[in-house]
């Protein structure tokens, strides 16, 4: 499977964002940021431009952070903007379906509005390599678009998707073209929800998840 390009968008990423949801993106990717103050050891895939990673290396100065993400303009983007604090990141450009985490297991995973790229199969391939690399008790974040219940907000939120992954299709070759709940794969890998936060109706959802 093609990977998905996002180096043309690196540079007018955070712009797209402002103006489709304003701060609302970046709240779910930094709703959780209390619950995992005490994490050491973290993988962070499909970081972007680094925003969620600059709010986690200044809430968390003790934790050694490994980023991958398959875009070199947005690991340039986010290596500028972790400041100082890079010199805790390990960065690494590569496609997440492939590669293998080296050293020893980590003791929290962050994705945020990363597994929604993936097709059903792939997603549930990768949520299960990856559980294998937390260590016991070891912790997951997820911030994502969910499909809130509801006849109307479930609606509008499957419109506003489809909208989403068109656009996304046409730029960097996406290979998903629908959200898929990663909710049963976390669940199949062991792991345990914990906490959860929502946002737009349920649209938006930050959740923490234990093994």
């Amino acid at each position: 499977m093609t990977a998905p390009r996002f180096d043309r968008l690196a540079p007018l990423y955070a712009t797209l964002e402002a103006v489709s949801f304003g701060g609302r993106l970046q709240w779910c990717r930094t709703a959780l940021l209390a619950d995992v103050a005490d994490a050491r050891r973290v993988l962070i895939l499909g970081e972007g431009d680094g925003r969620f990673l600059a709010a986690f290396l200044a809430a968390n100065p003790a934790a050694t952070v490994e980023v991958i993400d398959g875009s070199p303009a947005m690991v340039a983007l986010a290596r500028r903007r972790a400041g100082a604090a890079a010199d805790r990141v390990t960065w690494r450009v590569a496609d997440a379906r492939h590669f293998d985490p080296p050293g020893p297991p980590y003791d929290l995973i962050v994705t945020n509005f990363f597994l929604d790229c993936f097709e059903a199969g792939e997603l549930a391939a990768l949520v299960a390599k990856l559980a294998a690399r937390l260590a016991l008790g070891g912790r997951w974040v997820v911030g994502d678009f969910r499909v809130p219940a509801g006849r109307w907000r479930g609606l509008a939120a499957r419109l506003a998707l489809a909208g989403m992954y068109a656009f996304f299709r046409l730029t960097t070759r996406l290979p998903a073209g629908r959200l898929v709940d990663p909710n049963p794969a976390l669940a199949a890998a062991g792991l345990t929800l914990v906490h959860e936060r929502r946002r737009l109706g349920g649209f938006l959802a930050a959740s923490l998840w234990q093994g």
